[in-house]
């Protein structure tokens, strides 16, 4: 694998941050218009314009290591950069953003009946949201549709992925593509099928998307081990600040 930023380079360093705070406000934004809220990106915050509309959503994404937040920006924020200190609000490490170039990654073993598809239709969706929340909680979705609702699947740059086996339904990912990166999230795969290299393969198949573009995610403490024997670069670790 070819990184495609020099790591040690301080000054790259914050620009690979910079671009995964790109991607995950890209992912906001997508995510926002799905539910009829608003967003705004002005390249140096991408904030809420009003509300928040699901729990697991952010209410601002930091852009630049000094942007400014706006005290009446609901919900949690998420500084990029784990450099501002926002009164009234709690700080928390959460998450690490990594990053890598969009080569594919050969040799990775197969896994027997295995089918990683797109979502195309809303029913297909509605089948992605309750794959995700189980596989990722254990729990299903209050309302079907409250984070993913019908016509996700035509979001721009939106591609959401669903991974079968004889059927049954094992995993999920999704791939948000801008000019710049090809931002991943949602992979998650069930507990029955852990172990096997599926969440390995759902990784690969949302970098497939878009393989001229570096591929950034926001990892879990469980999974950044995994990204890393992906060739995945560990370059930051946000803050999450939350109300109090």
């Amino acid at each position: 694998m070819t990184d495609p930023i020099a790591l040690t380079d301080p000054i790259a360093l914050t620009d690979a941050i910079a671009l995964c705070a790109h991607g995950e406000a890209a992912w906001h934004g997508a995510a926002y218009a799905s539910l009829g809220a608003g967003w705004a990106d002005d390249g140096r915050l991408g904030r809420a314009t009003g509300g928040v509309p699901h729990r697991l959503l952010f209410g601002a994404v930091t852009l630049a290591p000094d942007a400014t937040v706006p005290q009446q920006v609901p919900g949690i924020v998420c500084d990029s950069f784990a450099r501002l200190l926002l009164p009234g609000r709690q700080a928390e490490p959460a998450g690490y953003w990594m990053i890598r170039s969009g080569a594919a990654r050969a040799g990775l073993p197969e896994v027997r009946g295995l089918r990683v598809r797109r979502a195309e239709t809303d029913d297909d969706v509605a089948w992605f949201e309750y794959l995700a929340f189980l596989a990722a909680d254990g729990e299903l979705p209050a309302t079907s549709g409250e984070l993913q609702p019908p016509g996700t699947q035509r979001l721009p740059g939106v591609t959401l992925l669903v991974a079968e086996i004889d059927g049954e339904g094992v995993g999920t990912a999704l791939s948000m593509v801008t000019g710049r990166v090809n931002n991943l999230g949602a992979v998650a795969v069930m507990p029955a099928y852990r172990g096997r290299g599926i969440g390995s393969l759902l990784t690969e198949a949302a970098v497939a998307v878009a393989p001229g573009l570096p591929a950034t995610l926001s990892a879990t403490p469980a999974g950044r081990g995994v990204y890393a024997r992906l060739g995945f670069a560990q370059v930051g670790r946000p803050l999450h600040h939350h109300p109090a």
